[in-house]
Order: structure tokens, then sequence, then C-alpha cells
């Protein structure tokens, strides 16, 4: 065997340099085997050495290519996809540009056209994208959460009793918003007590169930047999009327006040009026729930002739305590739907018992894109549809209602609106400067329950989201507004009879 310094290890120019060729596994140095040869499975036949030069320019051969004497026992690498030089030009030609450092465009351009022209960096560049995606969703889920997509559940839901203004179920407060039978046409007031409500080519009747309460159009009054029934829309100057009825006017209420005394009056079985500390005068009863209106009913708070006011949001359960002999007349304060739900998510936010409620909902913004905010409530209270889909049948009914059911008062005409109200009053309570100077001072500068605080701009997101989510109720609110005006002649010529 030839000494390794005889072996010239400079690589040789071309082929003809080498001396001896030798298949895979296979060493000649010189004329002698520096190992011997290996098996292999190789169709090549064995090389012979042809080369007629200096056996020290004596080069080792893999598979027809020449190697280097010390890379011999390097493994072969497989499955190694070689480019030429025309297949690298394409990824060479992806460069930054000469104008300017590279932005973020062209970055997108290297990876599209490195995932285009090479494919083994295609999965990287997918896998690249997903990633982002994944993490801009997160992210996005992260801030709805704490935007006040709140979970239904024991800890947030609201108990019916305590709240009865809200629809916690996403799921059941959708609208068919898309169709509507009403295209916002102004009515004639002097025709409109005769308009009566058509869906479809179809007369609309207003459901069996409020058949105790008066049609305000076509039935007068009567104080020794009817009573003022004064629906309770939440946000809207509802509770500053009963104020004013029970502290300035003293008439006597069946509402939500004396729920403190439902206990005693269920072992009781007896109506009783009861007087509170500041001189108000109220049933104990409590009309703010179903349960509370059927226990009502039992004492005949409809027929006794001690109350004077009833007041319930639920108008359909609390025809029930009137009968046709004592029929109810419906009174209720109306406010646009989207000044009113503004006005309700302030309220919430100043009564610690509604802290756990509204959580992490802190602007109205946030409020808007939360499963507390409202839908169409007016429209499900006079559809008695508190939960499902709403239609245009139950927009059709809500306005029926509203025609023919209920005496309208605007929180934008309040100085009318009470002045129609007390007309019903007239042969109960006794004019006096102190009654006139009680009620002036809570109309006007001590409303009670007011809020300040900024009006939600048209047009913005948070108006956006409110709109969408009382489009019925609006309709409904510019109805009422043209009830209000062809309502005048009613007591323009107001008589009241009596027994």
């Amino acid at each position: 065997m030839s000494n390794l310094d005889d072996i010239d290890l400079r690589r040789p120019s071309s082929d003809d340099d080498y001396g001896i060729r030798s298949s895979i596994g296979t060493t000649t140095v010189g004329n002698s085997a520096a190992f011997p040869p290996q098996s292999t499975h190789s169709n090549e036949p064995r090389q012979q050495n042809h080369n007629n030069n200096n056996n020290n320019n004596t080069a080792i051969t893999r598979g027809n290519k020449p190697t280097h004497l010390f890379s011999i026992l390097k493994r072969p690498r497989k499955n190694v996809k070689k480019r030429s030089i025309q297949e690298m030009e394409p990824l060479q030609s992806i460069r930054e540009d000469e104008d300017g450092p590279m932005d973020k465009d062209n970055s997108s351009r290297r990876i599209f056209h490195a995932a285009v022209h090479d494919p083994h960096r295609a999965p990287k560049a997918a896998l690249g994208i997903f990633l982002l995606v994944c993490c801009v969703g997160s992210y996005q889920l992260l801030l709805d959460y704490w935007s006040g997509r709140l979970v239904d559940g024991s800890e947030y839901a609201l108990k019916e009793p305590d709240v009865t203004n809200s629809f916690l179920n996403p799921s059941n407060i959708t609208s068919d918003v898309g169709r509507s039978f009403d295209t916002g046409a102004v009515l004639d007031p002097e025709t409109i007590a005769e308009t009566p409500t058509i869906l479809f080519d179809h007369t609309v009747f207003v459901p069996p169930e409020l058949n105790n309460l008066a049609n305000v159009f076509q039935e007068q009054y009567n104080s020794s047999k009817n009573k003022l029934f004064l629906w309770h829309i939440p946000r809207s100057g509802s509770t500053t009327i009963k104020r004013i009825a029970a502290n300035c006017l003293g008439l006597t209420l069946a509402s939500e006040v004396g729920k403190s005394e439902v206990d005693l009056s269920r072992r009781e079985n007896t109506l009783k009026i009861l007087e509170g500390s500041d001189g108000m005068h109220f049933a104990n009863v409590d009309m703010s729930y179903p349960d509370g209106i059927a226990h009502a009913n039992a004492l005949h708070i409809g027929t006794d002739p001690r109350i004077d006011l009833v007041s319930s949001a639920y108008l359909y359960h609390a025809a029930g305590i009137f009968d046709p002999d004592h029929k109810g007349f419906v009174f209720a304060m109306f406010r646009h739907p989207i000044e009113r739900a503004v006005s309700l998510f302030y309220n919430m936010r100043r009564y610690s018992q509604y802290a756990k409620i509204i959580g992490p909902v802190e602007t109205v913004e946030m409020y808007a894109r939360s499963s507390l905010v409202e839908n169409n409530w007016m429209t499900r209270f006079l559809s008695n549809t508190l939960a499902g889909q709403l239609r245009p049948e139950h927009e059709a009914i809500a306005k029926e209602v509203l025609r023919t059911k209920c005496i309208i008062g605007l929180l934008t005409e309040k100085t009318e609106s009470m002045r129609r109200l007390e007309l019903f009053f007239q042969g109960k309570v006794e004019r006096t400067q102190r009654r006139e100077e009680c009620t002036e001072k809570l109309l006007y500068w001590d409303w009670p329950g007011k809020n300040r605080h900024d009006q939600v701009e048209e047009g913005s997101e948070a108006w956006q989201r409110l709109y969408d989510q009382n489009t019925f109720d609006i309709r409904l609110y510019e109805y009422a507004e043209q009830l209000f005006v062809a309502q005048a002649k009613i007591f323009n010529n107001f008589t009241m009879h009596e027994a």
C-alpha cells in the first residue's frame, strides 16, 4: 500500500486527470486497493483504470463522480432535489427593491413567490398564515368577551320579578326586520281612529285577552267604574307619573311599591291600603311580575274602589284584573327607543344591585354589543311575544293595540301629556296651589331618576347596533307620535261621566 504522502489530494481540473474510477464502495489508490470492494446492488459495471497519468494524481470516484479521499466515508444524501441555474433564477429575482428598504408588501410578495416557485416552502407559508389567523381570531374573541358578551347563566341572569325589561338569550331576540307591512306613511289625524291596521290585505284585530281594556276612541271614562291603568315602559317617565299621582295628587296606587308587604298579604289574603314614609298610599301587592299580578287579581284590586291607579309592565296579565263592567283605561308614556336604551344602561350603572349583572360593561358601545341590550321591548309586550322571533304580524298587533286601547303620552310633550292625564282625575282630585307646585317640581326640575349623560350620536356604531335591536319599536314609536296628535280631539272635548 502506498503512503498517504504519495497521494495528491488536489482537486483535478477535469475528468482526464482522474486515473481511477470505481463504483460506490470501491476505493483504488494507485494500483492498490485501499479498501476491498463492497457488494452493491448497482447495475453499473465496475470501471477499469485507463488513466495513463501519474499514479500520484489518483482520485477517488463515487458513482461516476469524483470525490476527495477524506469524504469517502460520508453517507450519501438521499432525496435531495438539485436545482439548475434556470430553476434558481425566479428565486434570485425576489429581492429587496433598489429604491428603498423592504416594506410589508415586498415581504408578502417574497413569501408568495417563494411558495409558488418552491413547493418545499409552501407548507411553511401556509403554516405562517394559519398561525396569523389564529392569533387574530383569539385576540378578537378575548376582546369580545371583555366587551360584554356575557354568558347566560345564574351568575348573570336577571330575575324576572326584579327586572322585566331585558331579554338575555340572544337566540330568542331575533326579529324578521326584512319584512314589514308598513312603509312609515303619515296617517291623517282625522281618520286614524277609523283606520284599522291592515296586514297583507287582512284586518288586524286586538287579541281577546285585552277585551277588558276600554277602546279609547269609542268608550268614555267613568270614574266610578273605570280605573286608569298606567302601562309602565321603563325609562320613559312612568316612574315620575306615579310619583306625581301619589305624592302630588294623593291617589292610591297598586304597583310594585307594595312588594315589601306581599308576603304578609299572601298569608292574610286581604287587601290593605298602606302609607309610606313619604305619605304615599299604596296597596299591599306587587304588580311587577305575573305571579304578583295573579295575587293582586285574587284580592280584586280591579274592582276595589279604594284603588285609583294600577300600573304594571305586563299588559296582558294585568288586563285580567278588570272585567267588562269595570274596564281599564290604558295610559302610557313613550320615549324614543334608542334614547330609552341608553338611559337604561346608565341607570343600571348607577345602582349597586345591578353591578353583578352589568359586569365589565362600562360603556354604551359595549352595552350595545352585549346580551343585556333589549330587543323591541314595546312590540314584544304589546303583542305578548316576550321570547322568540318577531314577525310583521306582531308589529301589526302592537300597532292595533296602541290605536284602540292606549292613551298616548310623549316624554317630549310631557306638559300636554300630564294635562291629559289629570283630566281623568278631575272628579277625585281638588286642584290646589300646593299640588300644582308639587307637580311642576317633579315634572320639570326635580325629575325622579333623571340621568345626566351624553347622548349616542346618530350614525355611530352604538347607535346602529341599538337601531338594529329596536327596528320594530322605532316604527311603533313613530306611529305613537301620530296617535298623540290624533287623540287631541278626545281631550279638547273631554267629558267625564259619573255614575
